[in-house]
């Protein structure tokens, strides 16, 4: 099987680092902090899915906590986008944190559609002030569960 069709090949359901082998550098690394950050922080350990969802179909790695999503990562060619689900509730505060995010992430959250009282927010991440945006994200989210 060629490199190319592992992430949408449903049949053949690839190994972590194969996952992480297709992201090309320096985006491998970004996904390597990625993954550290969530399982130091939040002690989540990685899980293969695959999604045959219209959206963003083929494999992807989600990451959880007492059987709430952290995020869902998808891997790309040269990134990887973050699936991170957030409650209506935490707009206000990401709205007041505004000048922490960049333009690119905050396009992204105004104008996601409302679903279920929440914003799926798929972020790009192909450099380190996106992975930095999407951390915090996280960090907001699972401090307000915390609560």
């Amino acid at each position: 099987m060629s490199e190319n069709d592992l992430i949408l090949d449903g049949s053949y359901m690839p190994e972590y680092d194969e996952i992480v082998k297709y992201i090309n550098l320096p985006a491998r690394d970004l996904w390597r902090q990625m993954d550290v950050f969530i399982q130091q922080k939040y002690k989540s350990l990685p899980k293969i899915m695959y999604s045959a969802c219209s959206g963003k179909p083929g494999w992807n790695v989600k990451y959880q906590k007492s059987g709430k999503s952290i995020c869902t990562l998808y891997p790309e060619k040269d990134g990887f986008v973050a699936l991170v689900v957030v409650n209506l509730d935490l707009l206000p505060l990401i709205e007041a944190l505004s000048e922490e995010f960049t333009e690119e992430t905050l396009k992204t959250i105004r104008t996601a559609k409302p679903f279920n009282g929440t914003k799926w927010l798929m972020l790009q991440v192909k450099n380190d002030l996106q992975l930095e945006d999407v951390k915090r994200l996280i960090s907001l989210k699972q401090e307000a569960i915390a609560k």
